[in-house]
């Protein structure tokens, strides 16, 4: 069976639009937060309906900052930007359950620069188990699931059964365990 294009809203994202966005140009990193926004708005409900605004501001910031680094060798850009925005909103949360909304985003860069590079040396880590030891199946079906898709999301998405996506969530997990020494 071939396995569909991970996202199809970001195909048509050109490499000029990507690279201007890495260099800070904001009509370029607009459209690209234009086509993730819906999916950093469902994720911060997802997490805490009551302050799911400020989370959805903490995951903006996360996806902005994630732009200026993502990899096209290494991910899809959306999965990154979300990876990326909610682990911004579940940094958030821990730091300020609820936000604080004094809490200037300047401090909130500086005090996520360690949190940051953890971040992206855990996310290479994993990027790499991934590729080492899953099925495209598995690691279409985990991207999927990290991206906050819900099982019946990702089975419609890759023409496959929940059961299946379950099975497949469940051997990633269990191979990425053993890899990753957890």
């Amino acid at each position: 069976m071939a396995m569909p294009e991970y996202s199809t809203e970001y195909a048509d994202m050109d490499d000029e639009t990507l690279a201007a966005a890495a260099k800070s140009d904001p009509e370029a990193a607009a459209e690209i937060i234009r086509r993730v926004l819906p999916s950093i708005r469902a994720a911060s409900l997802s997490i805490s309906p009551p302050i799911s605004d400020d989370l959805l501001q903490e995951g903006l910031l996360g996806a902005l900052s994630a732009i200026k680094s993502f990899d096209p060798q290494k991910s899809s850009l959306r999965g990154y930007l979300l990876l990326c925005a909610r682990s911004k909103m579940l940094s958030a949360l821990k730091r300020n359950s609820p936000i604080d909304a004094q809490t200037s985003s300047e401090d909130i860069a500086d005090d996520s620069s360690a949190e940051e590079y953890e971040r992206r040396e855990l996310f290479e880590r994993l990027y790499v188990a991934m590729k080492k030891c899953l099925t495209p199946l598995e690691r279409s079906v985990l991207t999927s699931c990290m991206a906050g898709r819900s099982y019946r999301e990702t089975a419609a998405e890759l023409s496959i059964s929940e059961k299946s996506v379950d099975n497949a969530v469940q051997r990633a997990r269990k191979k990425l365990r053993k890899e990753l020494g957890g």
